[in-house]
């Protein structure tokens, strides 16, 4: 996995953050897919690294979110169709895995709020 060394004030950078409730039973298998899905994208054009975070207190009902840095929106469009694929390629089903596993997840695409 390529962890997060870039610096974060390029203008042009995009961020995917997502959130996760992810029930102690399913762990191990969620766990598992988000390494490969993260090897995955550590290999596509424009991605500049991630970051993953386990809750460890407050109200929060989400307890893992990924942080991922692509160098363009153009980058993180590219990408989404290379995740598709690759997923068709090895029979995954990320909505039907989720929904196995009981996991409840919150999606999206941001950019750095600059200025004061």
């Amino acid at each position: 996995m390529t962890p997060l060394t870039t610096a974060l004030d390029d203008p042009r950078l995009r961020f995917r953050i997502d959130c996760f409730s992810v029930p102690a039973a399913s762990r191990g298998e969620f766990e598992e897919a988000t390494r490969r899905n993260l090897d995955f994208i550590s290999t596509l054009p424009g991605f500049r690294g991630h970051l993953v975070f386990r809750k460890t207190g407050g109200p929060t009902a989400f307890d893992v979110v990924t942080l991922a840095v692509w160098e363009s929106q153009e980058a993180i469009d590219r990408a989404a169709t290379a995740v598709r694929a690759h997923y068709e390629r090895i029979g995954f089903d990320r909505a039907a895995s989720l929904e196995r596993w009981q996991v409840r997840s919150e999606l999206g695409g941001y950019e750095l709020l600059r200025g004061p």
